[in-house]
């Protein structure tokens, strides 16, 4: 179930679907040394054949939501992997209270885990069933692979995907690119705070962007993002 893109990263899938729409979902694994602790990102519902993957390549010490949304398996995780550090955004807790959070995501501090950088997209939103809603997104960085993961903030569909996903993303955006879609382009409108992250996440040096919702992209990743967001937010990003 697990597929590794580079030394120490590794992702797995599992479909998902959003308002009927077939968009699947991707956790990330990073394993940090020593001790071969593994990091989940955004993570999935686990399943006997994802924990004996787990377990053969190290031990789950913490579990991160990245954004206010992919949350859904926070708990389950913790019941399978009871000693890990369940992680979360301060967003998260105020929408989600009765989440039970051992540490907050804070951006603003040294990460806590080395080699593996942190931004949080302030400024970000989508629009949800109830209207616009914050994401409270973090983005993070595995420097060792020059790898970049994100979450909600971008989305790359291709020919893999569904032909109703596909419809639907060519005219929505994601389809055959990377970019956010139409819903966080309505959503946003605090642009200035969201510029100056995206600048922040562009002085990072990554080559390759994993993506929750679509294909993984392996090479040139940093130059289609900032194509994507000048593209949003105006004058060309660096």
């Amino acid at each position: 179930m697990l597929h590794r893109l580079a030394d120490d990263l590794w992702v797995a899938e599992q479909p998902q679907t959003y308002f009927g729409l077939s968009i699947g979902t991707r956790m990330g694994v990073i394993r940090l040394e020593p001790g071969n602790r593994l990091v989940i990102l955004s993570p999935i519902q686990p399943t006997p054949a994802l924990e004996r993957d787990l377990a053969a390549i190290g031990v789950v010490t913490d579990v991160v939501a990245p954004n206010a949304f992919h949350h859904l398996h926070l708990e389950a995780f913790r019941q399978r992997f009871p000693r890990a550090t369940v992680w979360g955004p301060p967003g998260l807790k105020q929408k989600c209270p009765h989440l039970a959070l051992d540490r907050l995501l804070s951006a603003e501090d040294p990460s806590p885990w080395p080699g593996l950088l942190l931004c949080s997209l302030s400024g970000l939103h989508t629009l949800g069933p109830s209207g616009p809603s914050p994401l409270h997104e973090v983005a993070f960085c595995h420097t060792p692979s020059r790898t970049l993961i994100l979450t909600d903030s971008a989305f790359h569909f291709d020919a893999t995907a569904p032909r109703l996903t596909r419809w639907v993303t060519r005219v929505g955006g994601g389809y055959g690119r990377l970019e956010p879609s139409i819903l966080e382009r309505l959503a946003t409108t605090d642009r200035a705070a969201l510029r100056r992250a995206m600048q922040a996440v562009l002085r990072w040096d990554f080559d390759r962007v994993i993506v929750a919702h679509g294909a993984v992209v392996e090479a040139g990743g940093k130059e289609a993002l900032a194509r994507a967001y000048s593209s949003f937010l105006g004058p060309p990003l660096p």
